[in-house]
């Protein structure tokens, strides 16, 4: 695929995204190219009136704000940032390593905001970094 299109996603990707089941993987792709079910991209594509976030009616709801800086999501933040080692959270890292992704996904099933797009999350254990095939 790449010899036809040079535009393809790299390797590393492709080899996070197939270990994923495919809800988790599809996610992924939307946290990393921008368009998810967030209050900003879904009011620029005129899905929804406001790109404030509805959780805290503070700033526009962006990844960035969505995981990083949400008042409401505190608590869930914190243990985000516990399971990275209490390290700050690095969106480039969260969203690139296969490591960070089960606390990732754990995140993203506690705070629920993409539940009405994608329904039920499968859980994703730290075992299931090494081999799950997408399903």
């Amino acid at each position: 695929m790449k010899k036809t299109d040079p535009t393809t996603p790299s390797n590393k990707y492709i080899n996070i995204v197939t270990m994923l089941p495919r809800k988790l993987a599809s996610i992924l792709s939307q946290l990393r190219t921008g368009c998810t079910p967030l209050a900003k991209y879904l009011h620029h594509i005129s899905k929804t009136n406001s790109p404030i976030c509805p959780a805290c009616q503070q700033s526009e709801q962006t990844i960035q704000h969505f995981i990083l800086h949400c008042l409401v999501h505190q608590i869930a933040r914190q243990t985000l940032q516990n399971s990275m080692g209490g390290r700050d959270i690095d969106i480039m890292r969260l969203l690139t390593l296969p490591k960070t992704l089960c606390a990732l996904f754990k995140y993203i099933t506690e705070m629920g905001h993409f539940h009405n797009t994608f329904r039920d999350l499968p859980e994703w254990r730290e075992e299931d970094r090494n081999g799950r095939a997408a399903g």
